[in-house]
């Protein structure tokens, strides 16, 4: 008879030891949970604030280029194409060798 009762302990003890372990695992699992989330949440903030620079930048729906003259919107790319066109041509011409430069 005394055998059962030791046979019911032991089984309670593993039990325990079982659940215990897993409580454990858990307790890590959450505590790495947490830390990503303390993660996420730091870029999060950091896009949050690009994002707001960006939403200052842009202060009515009438700056958006959908909104805008197709004709006007046109012009003004091809006047920044050829702007950039240009600077693009004088940060390379200040690289070149000297020998490569153009005289006049």
């Amino acid at each position: 008879m005394w055998w059962w009762v030791l046979i019911w302990a032991l089984l309670l003890v593993c039990a325990a030891v079982y659940i215990g372990s897993r409580l454990w695992d858990l307790w890590d699992r959450s505590k790495d949970f947490g830390r990503e989330v303390m993660i996420a949440q730091e870029r999060l903030d950091q896009v949050q604030g690009q994002l707001d620079l960006l939403g200052e930048k842009i202060s009515s729906p009438d700056q958006l280029a959908v909104f805008g003259d197709p004709a006007a919107l046109r012009k003004e790319h091809e006047r920044a194409r050829a702007r950039q066109r240009h600077e693009r041509a004088h940060r390379r011409a200040g690289r070149r060798p000297t020998w490569a430069r153009h005289v006049d």
